[in-house]
């Protein structure tokens, strides 16, 4: 059985043998950074002016429908659609399309603005379907040469199943969420403190979720699983892996976050911005060669755990 430590050390040396792993999440990186951007500036002043219109006639929301504006004008300003490609909750890691880039050593970037809601919409589902194909391929690449031996799962199905995937998990925080803000504003009348506990309680469980679903994309990557048996498995899986699960999740996202502080220190204008691109790429590549490297070596342990051995039966019985 694996632990959390020997996974990241594994991680570290697929990645270190394999360096070609690292080239997805740094071209994207290198697209979003110095390529042309997508934008829909347009789009966020007609919604700015539209929430200034509405808010400006109560005094008491004056000040705050101008900030909000501000904000909304500096958003859209910097927004790539490209940046859709590193789809949630299985994509190519990127740290461009998370600090949105407004300036690179080459100059501001090209953008190409899209004004209508229907070409932005078409648009945005196109990318994320690119995205969770690429994603895809990506996880699949990571998760070849790691043990057990095996061949992974088909472009074709693994992209179909990871669409689905994410439909499910957009679907079901649009619900939860959708229900949690009801239930909170209904007890929050009540007692105004119960509506932040209602939160507080329904985003754990939310939480708790993830961490159970957690190695639904590895079983669909590694051993051909369609979406629902990938679901099932993952959360008998980690019930019988619930610490070292936890555990996991939390030196990957800390690792993430803490690396993260150091790639958000160049300025995006200098090249040494190149220097963060690249060391993001191996860390977030790493991370997720990890997380396989644990789900492989923690499946079977489980696999062995609830298959009873068979006993031979005794001679001359």
């Amino acid at each position: 059985m694996i632990g959390v430590l020997a996974a990241l050390a594994r991680g570290f040396d697929r990645i270190a043998a394999h360096p070609v792993l690292i080239l997805p999440p740094l071209v994207l990186d290198g697209v979003l950074w110095l390529g042309p951007h997508l934008g829909v500036e347009r789009i966020f002043r007609l919604a700015a002016a539209e929430l200034v219109g509405t808010l400006a006639a109560d005094p008491a929301w004056q000040e705050r429908a101008g900030v909000l504006r501000d904000t909304l004008l500096q958003f859209g300003a910097r927004f790539n659609l490209l940046s859709l490609i590193s789809t949630f909750p299985v994509g190519i890691p990127s740290l461009m399309s998370g600090t949105l880039p407004a300036a690179s050593p080459l100059g501001s970037p090209v953008a190409l603005q899209l004004d209508g809601a229907g070409s932005i919409l078409a648009v945005w589902l196109f990318l994320t379907l690119v995205g969770i194909g690429l994603g895809a391929a990506f996880h699949r690449a990571i998760a070849a040469p790691l043990p057990p031996s095996g061949t992974p799962a088909s472009g074709w199905r693994l992209w179909a199943g990871m669409v689905g995937l994410a439909a499910v998990v957009f679907a079901g925080l649009a619900v939860v969420g959708s229900g949690l803000v009801l239930i909170a504003s209904l007890a929050g009348l009540v007692v105004p403190l119960l509506g932040i506990g209602v939160l507080f309680v329904g985003f754990s469980l939310v939480v708790w979720a993830a961490i159970y679903l957690a190695f639904t994309p590895h079983g669909m990557v590694r051993h051909h699983l369609g979406l629902i048996r990938a679901m099932r498995e993952s959360v008998d899986m980690v019930r019988w892996n619930l610490i070292g699960t936890t555990g996991l999740v939390a030196v990957l996202l800390g690792v993430d976050r803490l690396t993260g502080l150091v790639w958000l220190m160049p300025d995006s204008g200098t090249w040494y911005a190149g220097l963060a691109v690249l060391g993001h790429a191996f860390v977030s590549a790493m991370l997720v060669a990890a997380s396989y490297a644990f789900y492989a070596g923690r499946r079977e342990w489980w696999l062995s755990r609830r298959t009873p051995a068979v006993v031979p039966p005794a001679l001359g019985g």
